[in-house]
């Protein structure tokens, strides 16, 4: 994916993230913090195109920093998520010509930063009072997702629910 411009991170989530998680992500602060929400983003399939703003100074993530740092991660993301998303209703075979095409109008990075919006929010949800509760709310986050126990994206079907311990 050719990136001409700076990623825009607008939103009262970017700037509380970005302000909250700066000592975490200490290196290429808006990157990493970009690219964590945009997997999160991707993992629940949901997307926010216009994010709530309080009138917060914009943040991005500079294009030489994604150039420098992607090595086709943006693509391999953009794929996952064209290819399995339900927020579109796109035929097959559009979701491959977008996915794998050459030339497209497509804006893919659009497309990308409206997950990755969703993904800021509940990237938000795991600050805690202190970095270190932070990080452990982080963690916790991944490894119950990782392990199929985020009842957010992986719902409990209701007949393993025993109701009456029967």
């Amino acid at each position: 994916m050719e990136i001409t411009s700076d990623i825009q991170l607008r939103g009262t989530a970017w700037n509380k993230a970005i302000s909250e998680l700066g000592d975490i992500f200490h290196t290429r602060t808006h990157y990493s913090i970009f690219m964590l929400s945009l997997s999160i983003g991707i993992m629940y399939d949901r997307r926010i195109e216009t994010p709530t703003e309080n009138g917060e100074d914009i943040k991005n993530v500079p294009r030489n920093v994604i150039n420098n740092n992607d090595n086709g991660k943006l693509d391999f993301y953009f794929q996952a998520a064209i290819l399995s998303t339900l927020t579109e209703n796109f035929t097959e075979e559009k979701r491959l010509e977008l996915a794998f095409g050459e030339k497209t109008d497509f804006n893919k990075m659009a497309f990308l930063l409206s997950f990755a919006n969703f993904g800021v929010e509940k990237l938000v949800e795991q600050i805690g009072t202190t970095p270190i509760d932070s990080m452990e709310n982080i963690k916790n986050f991944m490894v119950s997702t990782v392990e199929g126990r985020n009842f957010d994206i992986d719902e409990l079907p209701i007949e393993d629910i025993d109701i009456f311990g029967e």
